[in-house]
């Protein structure tokens, strides 16, 4: 049943009222009638309705890959009230896909107060059902992982969770958006019916007994599918005799350069150069680099947690199940005294799911012992590096074990995080944390530790191309003003006595302004009620005063101040930084800090150009949008992205990850074409795929992230699609970057 216009009472787009309630309850509607629905708005998309001799015409979508992200807005004037459509009910969307590409599409219903996310593809030429669960039984449950198997008997496909919150207010829904993000090419969907539904039987047996002795998913078969150890070594060897035939990137220097192309000064490190209007990193001995790799090479994410719990963890003593979920979830976990019981590991804290402390399973450090015997770890090493030269990348990525530094094959990145007693600042929405306060004179001592750290990890070594230095830091964003300069906000209400930020931010303002009342006049011209008393009661703490919408007022002077402060703040952290690392690894390019591309705003990454040889950006899309990247211009540096990734459930993976695909086929052709947008883009200079091993699929034990995203499974066996999808796009890696060069 669907309304005639969005947000349109009436018979055809009632739904029954629950028990006790004798009011009707309104169905989002996209479809009803003829002409585009009062409250249906597209931003960046296109619609119509596709034409038909009876009954209701579908609405075509066309998602524009020209806007950065394409939405659609279903938003009634006066919102919807679902209280009383009854319990286990979910949003159920019915679409069809005529292109020619996958289409991932994110569903986020707002509330009120916050909202919810998910997201799901749609195949090429594909049409189906997918269900938003609203408020069935399965959103109270903590499964310690990011997504599970669907868990209702329903033939629709379950959306895939992706962020914010579980928990809405169902009685005043206020609008649901289906949006795109940076897309290569434009999307058709054609929305046949969008409607409230039941979400069908709970059927929490569905996580039990569902991963095997490999730590796969037992219900699904797929190619890379471990079935016995005898398949694990039959696959050992067969890659070992692949790795003894010659290099098949019979163009690259020692250093993994183009030794076909042309020279360039060689100072026995890697650097970077502007050459023809395109920057370049240049390899030891001179040659033309780009940087290709895979991060987190290491077994730190590998581990799952068991649910169980040790009064005494050292002793293994006082055994106790403290979730029966995840201890039911594996067939089998290893006894006390099996060879394989050495992959247990107690992880006494962990940021999110049902246990906080407690047990934990290597699955993948188990299979690697199953396949490559008592010496694991040492073949491990020699494997991994030895994958990465044929499969044709440049470089180890970042979050590589240290012990594969010292391989003499593969360049690499070192990285470090900076820990210590220093103050931070807050931008009042801390994904990972607040940020480093670094005003604060301990924040250098701090600084010292981490780059004396990496240095000793790196021993100079010519191989290492550079530093990264922390990843994702709270600095903000632009989609508010709020989110754009919360750190400026937060920290001028703090106390200068207590935020050595805050006292700066004091002592810039005062530099620029002759007086405070100079300062008043510049903040508040279109405000003469409000006047800052003196510069000791600024200091002391200053609020801003917030719109009726309850977003701050930042604007004129207020606002280029603000921005000024924003970058003053960006430019001190990778001062100190950059200072640090010169003084003790002068040789190592320094490659930022990884902003994540929905955490940074235009302030704090022309502070950071100013410092850093390389700005790093963690990118989840499907490649550059041009339009969102005009500012690499202006900055003019060499650029490089540290993280990205695609992924898709066809092998035993519950959640795809943050950008997704229809298959494992798929995953490579995106791959390929996510690499095209940085190769051809003259400032980049590189990009690293996260990551190596797929999460486990039962959850990796900090976080429960279980994405399809590796080049490996949890068994250690290669995508093959992926993989040849590398190799292709490796062998024509220096002649599609630098090909001029040689004219």
């Amino acid at each position: 049943m669907l309304l005639s216009a969005c947000g349109q009472s009436g018979e055809e787009g009632a739904v029954a009222a629950g028990p006790g309630n004798d009011r009707e309850y309104q169905q989002p509607l996209l479809t009803g009638g003829r002409g585009i629905p009062a409250g249906v708005e597209g931003h960046g998309v296109s619609l119509s309705r596709v034409p038909v001799d009876t009954g209701i015409a579908p609405l075509h979508a066309v998602f524009s890959k020209n806007t950065y992200e394409p939405r659609l807005d279903l938003a009634p004037e006066s919102g919807w009230d679902w209280s009383g459509v009854g319990e286990n009910i979910g949003l159920s969307l019915k679409v069809t896909n005529p292109g020619e590409h996958s289409a991932q599409l994110f569903v986020t219903v707002y509330d009120h107060e916050t909202y919810g996310t998910r997201s799901f593809n749609v195949p090429a030429g594909g049409i189906g059902t997918y269900y938003f669960d609203l408020n069935g039984p399965a959103l109270a449950l903590d499964t310690g992982m990011r997504d599970a198997p669907a868990l209702y008997d329903n033939a629709a496909t379950a959306m895939t969770w992706m962020w914010g919150s579980k928990s809405l207010d169902l009685s005043n829904i206020r609008r649901i958006e289906l949006n795109m993000k940076s897309i290569l090419s434009d999307r058709p969907l054609v929305f046949e019916d969008i409607a409230l539904a039941p979400n069908g039987e709970f059927k929490p047996q569905k996580l039990q007994k569902i991963f095997d002795q490999y730590g796969q998913y037992a219900p699904q078969d797929y190619p890379e599918k471990i079935h016995s150890d005898d398949e694990l070594r039959a696959s050992a060897q067969r890659e070992a005799e692949a790795f003894s035939e010659s290099s098949i990137f019979p163009d690259r220097s020692r250093f993994g350069g183009w030794a076909e192309g042309p020279r360039y000064k060689s100072t026995g490190y890697f650097r970077t150069q502007k050459i023809d209007g395109q920057w370049a990193l240049i390899d030891p001995e001179g040659y033309l680099f780009f940087a290709t790799g895979v991060d987190n090479m290491r077994m730190d994410n590998t581990v799952t947690m068991t649910g169980v719990d040790f009064a005494d963890p050292d002793t293994g003593l006082g055994e106790t199940i403290v979730s029966e979920l995840r201890r039911d979830l594996f067939q089998w976990l290893p006894e006390k005294g099996d060879p394989l019981a050495a992959h247990y590991f107690y992880r006494p804290v962990v940021h999110m799911g049902p246990v906080e402390k407690g047990q934990g399973y290597s699955f993948y450090r188990a299979n690697l012992q199953r396949k490559y015997g008592p010496d694991y770890l040492q073949r491990w090493r020699e494997v991994t590096v030895d994958r990465q030269l044929n499969w044709g990348f440049t470089t180890l990525g970042n979050w590589a074990d240290p012990s594969l530094y010292d391989n003499g094959k593969v360049a690499y990145v070192a990285n470090g995080w900076i820990r210590g007693e220093h103050k931070r600042v807050s931008s009042g929405n801390d994904y990972w944390g607040p940020l480093h306060d670094p005003f604060d004179p301990e924040f250098v001592n701090s600084v010292k530790r981490t780059v004396a750290q990496v240095a000793a990890e790196v021993q100079g070594d010519p191989w290492c191309m550079g530093v990264y230095i922390e990843n994702e830091l709270s600095w903000g964003n632009t989609k508010t003003d709020a989110g754009h300069f919360g750190l400026i906000i937060h920290t001028l209400t703090r106390d200068a006595a207590e935020s050595p930020a805050k006292a700066a931010f004091v002592e810039i303002l005062k530099r620029k302004y002759p007086s405070v009342e100079s300062l008043s006049r510049a903040w508040f011209s279109s405000m003469p009620s409000r006047s800052i008393p003196s510069w000791e009661a600024f200091a002391a703490g200053f609020s801003l005063s917030q719109a009726a919408g309850g977003e701050p007022q930042i604007e004129g002077q207020l606002r280029e101040d603000f921005s000024l402060l924003l970058e003053s703040l960006s430019a001190r952290f990778f001062s100190v930084v950059q200072r640090e690392l010169a003084d003790v690894m002068p040789d190592h390019l320094f490659l930022g800090a990884r902003f994540a591309d929905w955490g940074m705003t235009p302030e704090v990454v022309r502070g950071a150009a100013a410092y850093v040889d390389v700005v790093s950006y963690n990118l989840y899309t499907e490649g550059l949008a041009a339009d969102n990247w005009e500012f690499l211009a202006e900055i003019d540096k060499p650029s490089i992205i540290g993280e990205f990734h695609m992924g898709a459930t066809d092998s035993g993976s519950f959640h795809a990850g943050l950008v997704s695909a229809e298959s494992q086929q798929e995953r490579g052709e995106m791959f390929r074409d996510y690499m095209h947008t940085i190769i051809d883009n003259p400032w980049f200079v590189g990009a690293q795929w996260f990551q190596y091993i797929d999460s486990p699929a039962s959850g990796r034990a900090w976080d429960g992230e279980n994405y399809n995203v590796g080049f490996v499974t949890v068994a250690d066996e290669p995508y093959g699609p992926l993989v040849a999808a590398a190799q292709a796009l490796n062998r024509e890696l220096y002649p599609r970057r630098y090909g001029q060069k040689n004219d």
